[in-house]
């Protein structure tokens, strides 16, 4: 059994998962999904607001801002845990936009939305908006906006077979496939990654006797992408963690049965 990191960043990253079976493989990716605790805006209270957006509209705006969440909140907090963060914004002579970046907190300053330039509201001269925005620790199961991950998926590892590099629909190949991953060198067909094939199949239909297309087994590519919340490792991770204590938690019952 092994793990092998392909591509990783703050937001996405991909590893190949081999020697473990499919249903294995999805528990991780729908704990990734659901389980992981995240901070989102729960409650709203609004103080003032003369701008043309009904307050329901606002608060549900608020809701979707992904919250980041520190490690100690993700590590050892308990769900319904919540943070404070204020919003106190008012146009001047001029129609300006509001924007997440404005809503901070005074309880815990690692607590702000993951991106400053997500529009809220537009104000016109004169108008304000006045709130306290409760972020609570939630997880995707209840609630969407508590979804730590905006993907997680897991697919085979391709395996691209070359069975006529010499192959004269070399420059047809190359064009039809949507992730480019032939390309021609020394006059021959090669494949630059086959990781990145979709299983698409269109090479395989142009030019069957020169290219194979064909799935392996008990090896998976698994990648997800992060909203912001939490880096993309750590929902890994934590998807893993969970998963694991769900597992020996339910062990325990067993045996006890």
């Amino acid at each position: 059994m092994t793990v092998t990191k392909l591509a990783a960043d703050k937001a996405s990253l991909t590893i190949r998962i081999k020697g473990y079976d499919l249903d294995m493989i999805n528990a991780l990716r729908r704990f990734c999904l659901v389980e992981v605790p995240v901070l989102a805006i729960d409650d709203v209270v609004i103080l003032e607001n003369s701008s043309l957006m009904y307050d329901e509209v606002l608060a549900h705006r608020l809701g979707l801002i992904p919250i980041v969440t520190p490690h100690k909140y993700l590590e050892g907090g308990e769900d319904g845990v919540q943070v404070m963060l204020v919003l106190d914004a008012k146009a001047g002579a001029v129609t300006r936009t509001i924007y997440s970046g404005e809503l901070v907190s005074a309880e815990d300053r690692d607590v702000k939305p993951a991106s400053a330039e997500i529009p809220i509201a537009e104000l016109a001269p004169d108008q304000s908006i006045k709130l306290e925005a409760y972020a609570k620790l939630g997880r995707g199961k209840v609630h969407a906006k508590w979804q730590a991950t905006s993907k997680a998926v897991a697919k085979p590892t391709p395996i691209v077979t070359i069975k006529n590099a010499s192959t004269a629909k070399r420059e047809q190949l190359e064009g039809i496939c949507p992730v480019h991953i032939l390309a021609s060198k020394d006059s021959k067909l090669v494949v630059t990654n086959p990781f990145e094939c979709t299983y698409c199949m269109e090479c395989e239909k142009l030019d069957p006797d020169s290219i194979s297309i064909q799935e392996s087994k008990n090896d998976y590519i698994f990648s997800l992408e992060s909203v912001g919340s939490v880096d993309a490792e750590d929902i890994l991770m934590a998807g893993a963690d969970i998963m694991m204590k769900d597992f020996k938690d339910l062990h325990s019952r067993v045996d006890v049965i």
